[in-house]
């Protein structure tokens, strides 16, 4: 479907930006194509741009625009390589400010490798702004809304860089509304299409896409992620919790059968289509919608950190607090099972969060074999020894800046776990603080970009 290999020089009158582009051209162009296909699989799973990037002219996939054939080509040595195409990007980021208040497609599919270029190398306060440039560059084109008027890969490509920005938002706000340009509430497009309707392959009907559950399940993960932090600031009884957990657990149920009618598979055992070219995205779907089921049942467990406050837990019968305990217990299984795989799989691209998850599940099966709260008599050292493989599959997988942290944080609960078992209750679930609702609801996650970033204004607050 993307052929490298078809990528031909811009026609620009910048001499030196064309001739680079070209040598670079061919130089993806003479890899392999399983490496090829390689490079643009991991894109399409983890921010789903590769896709959107690809401008196909007349049905040629001839690419002819400067900023995108130096984008996507320093993208995919990065990834190809682990080259360092620095001058490419800049190159790039240099065609879109020349014109800066004209917005195009290229301009943005553009913007959004060039965003995650930042991002694999640890750039994430450039990423950050670069992504507001990319938001306002959408709603100007009005990206958010259908032009049905327009042809059908038109449609799509236009469809997919909205989306596309939605998952790199994620990546930075983590459920904090003041860290997002994109809010699922002003989009008013439908779900990305499958691969097949988007290469021109008619399709009888409409189906849910592999793409398009992704979608539906980051907006699940970032509403209860709302909640959380909604219900960190509760001093009182929240009688309603309960029912919207189980309207939030009705479209995880209604998610999973759509899934697995349209894509053909379980999601519970997503190694059934293990030699698909789409398989880290069978994965990330199976993956998140068991982690969904954990961040949504987690509220109910008495004295984990993202937890409903005592006042509101207090309050809730407990049957429904031990019911909330068994499906952790269920799903986090499911995702070290899933996790626990990766050991035994060729070296893939993934995407990153498949670290998120790693990460989260280790932290909730350590918790629910060392909690005082919690009545389900698990085995510590089998919880110990799935950490573990946490770190291992981490180790593997993932050595981008990005999951920096949060990998060395998981290091540090497994190296807790395994000298000083008695200290990691309080390394999970420090003691609350008067402030504690205030904190929680303010709070960036370990894996938010925006944390990493470490912006400082250094004109005023370095004043004294």
């Amino acid at each position: 479907m993307y052929r490298y290999n078809s990528i031909h020089p811009p026609r620009s009158t910048n001499h030196q930006s064309g001739s680079a582009g070209a040598r670079l051209a061919q130089s993806v162009a003479g890899r392999s194509h399983a490496a090829r296909e390689s490079c643009l699989n991991a894109q399409v799973v983890s921010v789903a741009n590769v896709h959107v990037c690809t401008r196909k002219s007349a049905g040629q996939g001839v690419i002819t625009k400067p900023s995108l054939v130096l984008s996507i080509v320093a993208v995919a040595k990065l990834l190809l390589s682990d080259q360092d195409e620095s001058d490419l990007i800049t190159r790039a980021e240099a065609i879109i400010w020349e014109h800066v208040e004209r917005p195009s497609m290229v301009k943005l599919q553009s913007l959004l490798l060039i965003i995650h270029y930042h991002i694999q190398k640890g750039h994430f306060s450039r990423a950050y702004m670069f992504a507001g440039l990319a938001a306002r560059g959408a709603t100007a084109l009005r990206l958010n809304y259908e032009r049905p008027e327009l042809n059908p890969i038109a449609q799509e490509t236009r469809r997919r860089v909205l989306w596309a920005l939605t998952f790199v938002d994620g990546q930075f706000s983590v459920g904090l509304p003041e860290y997002e340009t994109i809010p699922h509430t002003i989009i008013y497009q439908q779900l990305p299409s499958s691969e097949d309707m988007f290469s021109g392959i008619p399709q009888a009907e409409a189906q849910l896409s592999l793409l398009g559950a992704c979608v539906r399940i980051s907006k699940i993960q970032k509403d209860t992620m709302r909640l959380t932090r909604q219900l960190a600031l509760s001093e009182q009884p929240f009688a309603q919790l309960n029912g919207l957990v189980q309207e939030i657990q009705k479209d995880l149920w209604r998610l999973r059968a759509e899934v697995e009618i349209s894509c053909g598979y379980s999601i519970w055992n997503p190694y059934e289509m293990k030699k698909s070219r789409w398989f880290p995205r069978y994965l990330q779907i199976s993956t998140s919608w068991h982690q969904a089921h954990c961040d949504l049942y987690r509220l109910f467990l008495t004295g984990y950190p993202e937890a409903a406050p005592r006042v509101i837990l207090d309050a809730i019968d407990i049957d429904v607090r031990d019911h909330a305990a068994r499906q952790c217990h269920e799903h986090v299984t499911q995702v070290n099972r899933i996790i626990s795989g990766l050991l035994h799989t060729s070296q893939l691209v993934l995407p990153h969060y498949i670290a998120i998850c790693a990460y989260q599940a280790t932290r909730l099966t350590l918790f629910l074999s060392c909690s005082p709260h919690v009545g389900l008599d698990l085995d510590m050292t089998d919880a110990v020894k799935k950490a573990h493989t946490a770190v291992a599959i981490t180790q593997k997988y993932f050595s981008s800046p990005s999951t920096r942290e949060l990998v060395l944080d998981l290091q540090r609960l497994v190296q807790v776990a395994d000298t000083d078992p008695e200290k990691l209750y309080p390394e999970l679930c420090p003691s609350p603080s008067l402030d504690q609702g205030v904190h929680r609801h303010n709070h960036l996650a370990i894996h938010s970009l925006v944390r990493q970033a470490h912006f400082v204004d250094e004109g005023y607050e370095n004043l004294t």
